[in-house]
């Protein structure tokens, strides 16, 4: 007897639903040497509550009871998200296949004919909570790996060092809209930044320093950009903004933004205050003949920027023929 009720170490609770309190005295008798909890409700309706209410490990539920019968209380039990998990055993004194069907139909997982032998009762309610716990085992395994999958999800799309997008999830991005763009003949911009001079900064102050700089950067090319806006990393110091839905002087404008708000900007203002301008080229679809994919979309942009950077930088170039944004002289800071 010792041998066989040491299988189970951790205490149980078992709810017995019946309307005649002997199968829960016999159960209390049986289990007298462990550290179970019996626990007793004499109708289907206060059994439901009692599940609810106390989450038993397993439920032990008669088939014949006044009021509620035991199939109308296990449809009940594995209805409620707060009980449906809870291992169901039914006894019954039928032997007939039908009601077996009928009782497995309602949810119950197990069914014992009456009269019934305590050994048996008790190699089932263990052999019941072994399946319970694996569900458990493997309910956890599974959030976990969801979770893991999350966090690789989120590596492939998310830039650690900038927190914007990852140059994969820009790529991707890209092509979608541009199909979405010719399939409703909507426009689609591209904004190519690039910060100015950054290796300067980076050999005077050390890469820490930098790194810093551009989460910063990063910061303002994020609030620079719209909701519908797609900012990432395109590699770098260089960052992208997929404009969906947008036209050429938009595009100029959204850029010229954050032109301005990097100007504006100190940087490093707690150690090395320090100011960086940025340059960008825009380029949109339609726009003339030569764009017509998402790949020379994205070389007229860098086109743009290109001309940025050999005009003089700090400013906006496009290349679908606005005119580039005007240069703003830097604001005077004392101690910068």
């Amino acid at each position: 007897m010792a041998e066989r009720r040491s299988r189970i170490q951790a205490p149980s609770r078992v709810l017995v639903i019946d309307d005649e309190p002997e199968t829960a005295g016999i159960l209390r008798a049986w289990f007298r040497d462990e550290a179970w909890d019996i626990l007793w409700s004499p109708d289907g309706e206060e059994g439901l509550r009692v599940a609810a209410a106390e989450k038993p490990d397993l439920i032990l539920l008669d088939l014949r009871m006044p009021g509620l019968d035991g199939l109308a209380v296990a449809r009940g039990l594995k209805s409620n998200p707060e009980t449906q998990s809870i291992p169901v055993i039914l006894l019954s004194a039928s032997k007939e296949t039908k009601d077996k069907v009928e009782a497995f139909r309602a949810g119950v997982d197990d069914y014992v004919t009456k009269p019934f032998a305590a050994e048996e009762v008790d190699a089932r309610i263990r052999a019941m909570l072994r399946k319970r716990d694996l569900y458990i085992q493997l309910d956890s395994a599974k959030q976990a790996l969801q979770t893991t999958n999350r966090q690789l999800e989120e590596m492939l799309i998310v830039d650690e060092k900038t927190k914007l997008a990852t140059f994969r999830h820009f790529q991707r991005r890209l092509s979608e809209e541009w199909l979405r763009a010719q399939r409703y003949g909507t426009p689609l911009s591209l904004v190519m930044l690039d910060l100015d001079d950054f290796k300067r900064l980076n050999d005077s102050l050390g890469h820490p320093a930098g790194d810093r700089a551009l989460r910063e950067c990063a910061a303002l090319v994020m609030g620079g950009a719209r909701q519908t806006d797609l900012p990432a990393r395109y590699g770098g110091e260089e960052f992208a903004i997929i404009l969906p839905h947008t036209d050429g002087e938009m595009a100029v404008r959204v850029a010229d933004r954050i032109r301005r708000a990097v100007r504006e900007n100190v940087f490093l203002e707690n150690e090395t205050p320090t100011r960086l301008t940025i340059s960008a080229g825009t380029a949109t679809y339609p726009s003339h003949p030569g764009v017509d994919s998402a790949e020379s979309l994205l070389r007229a942009a860098d086109r743009a920027l290109l001309c940025a950077k050999q005009a003089g930088k700090d400013r906006v170039v496009s290349d679908d023929g606005t005119p580039p944004a005007q240069v703003i002289p830097f604001p005077k800071r004392s101690g910068v």
